[in-house]
């Protein structure tokens, strides 16, 4: 995989005035020699002025991108460099403004040291689970769902008397005086019915089932103490794969009483993808955890009246979830006020295409610098589309109105998408230059096009 600069050297070069804007073969500026001019008066001479967006620093720029230059982008579309306050999310920024966003331009979170979110009691700065404020910014103890000295267990609002974890967080026993999981009940002397063993005496000596009992032990499907099995109450039984006595997952027993196991294709509540093997790189990693998102171009076509974002969004949903793509997906389009520099997550994480595996960039930073790895020019199946760059042929083409940098397009593109007549910005799916996203800029609405689809 090949590594481009960050914009974030970028940014330092341009505003120590080092962007070096000159291209092959044009004559480069020289710096001043010796004094060799004859005595007598010096003819005042002028430069031409400067041009924000010709690539060239002038004086009253503080840096100059050229066709790089964007709102949201390192060098703003005024040629100052874009910086946390000026209310505009830049490439390194998760925020600009905002209830939800910090001074330094970081989303509030757990851990920030500020109470700023209706759902923390307490923040003292850190995610350690050992101290008074625990990582999920409430006070610790029993019921906060994290296990700690002098608790057996805690499944915190799963916590309950009747439950695997009680409320005073240790596990349900048999004798505790409450019937918790897989109990038929509690003995006592009050109830000489019950077992020792928390079943009824009858349980085993008869061939019928009894009052309160639900079938016998030797019928399929019925566990020790006469009752039906059912995932949650510590017997594994025909169909179940373990049976942890709760129905907590993140603990090695699914919710459906399956076991837990990274790599089995299965997703559960305490991974964050599994793609069904232990192969890192390929999105999902051998922990199942992501190390990698996915970009895609749609098999299928549209006009430009392609309706709201959600619509547009659903659109590369349907067509990821049929190739069985982890995740959510967004398509890269520039909607009215709201483009994908604004917000689109933004991750440091290679972006890959389905299939091939190959990568189309290094990180969100190299994303939006104008220059990919590789085409998206595959579909979410691994397809890859066959084309050229001509703009003529709508089946090169990908609706965008979006720069290379996910900053917008002027204009309201196809009445704000929702129209098939006007035009709008397409990208060219087999360019890796600025073309992929802004290479045909007069498209009419009612050509049938791609979307690209970026995993979020």
């Amino acid at each position: 995989m090949s590594l481009k600069p960050a914009p974030v050297l970028l940014a330092a070069l341009l505003a120590a005035g080092c962007f070096a804007d000159l291209g092959p073969g044009e004559p480069q500026q020289q710096t001043a020699g010796p004094d060799t001019s004859t005595t007598g008066p010096v003819e005042a001479t002028t430069g031409p002025a400067a041009v924000c967006g010709d690539g060239l620093v002038q004086p009253g720029e503080q840096c100059d991108a050229g066709p790089l230059n964007g709102d949201w982008a390192i060098c703003k579309t005024d040629c100052t460099v874009a910086a946390c306050g000026d209310g505009l999310r830049g490439p390194t920024e998760a925020c600009d403004g905002g209830d939800d966003c910090l001074d330094d331009c970081t989303l509030v979170r757990c851990g920030d040291g500020l109470v700023n979110q209706a759902s923390e009691q307490c923040d003292d700065g850190n995610r350690d689970d050992s101290d008074a404020c625990a990582s999920t910014c409430l006070p610790v103890g029993c019921g906060d769902g994290l296990l700690q000295d002098g608790e057996v267990c805690d499944h915190g609002p799963h916590n309950a008397d009747t439950a695997a974890c009680t409320s005073t967080c240790t596990l349900a026993a048999c004798g505790d005086g409450f019937v918790g999981p897989g109990e038929a009940c509690e003995p006592s002397d009050a109830d000489p019915a019950c077992g020792l063993t928390c079943a009824l005496v009858s349980c085993l000596a008869n061939d019928e089932p009894e009052r309160g009992e639900q079938c016998q032990v030797a019928d399929d499907g019925c566990t020790e103490r006469c009752l039906f099995d059912v995932c949650g109450d510590n017997f594994d039984v025909l169909a179940e794969q373990c049976d942890d006595g709760n129905l907590v997952g993140g603990d090695g027993c699914t919710s459906d009483c399956q076991l837990e196991l990274c790599g089995d294709g299965v997703l559960v509540a305490a991974e964050a993808c599994d793609d069904g093997n232990l192969d890192a790189g390929d999105g999902c990693s051998a922990t199942c955890e992501r190390d990698a998102s996915f970009v895609f171009v749609t098999e299928g076509t549209f006009s430009g009246a392609l309706g709201n974002a959600d619509a547009a969004d659903a659109a590369c949903q349907a067509e990821a979830d049929a190739a069985a793509l982890p995740g959510t997906y967004r398509a890269w389009l520039t909607f009215p006020g709201d483009p994908p520099a604004a917000s689109f997550e933004r991750y440091p994480l290679p972006y890959l295409l389905p299939g091939s595996l190959a990568p189309v960039a290094s990180s969100w930073l190299t994303l939006v610098d104008g220059d990919l790895d590789h085409p998206i020019d595959r579909t979410a199946a691994g397809l890859e589309l066959p084309g050229d760059l001509a703009c003529s042929d709508p089946a090169n083409l990908a609706w965008t109105h979006t720069r290379a940098t996910g900053s917008p397009f002027p204009g309201n593109p196809c009445s704000g998408w929702l129209l098939d007549n006007g035009t709008a910005v397409a990208g060219l799916v087999h360019a890796t230059g600025l073309g992929w996203t802004e290479g045909c800029p007069d498209i009419a609405c009612a050509q049938q096009l791609h979307l690209y689809c970026i995993q979020q």
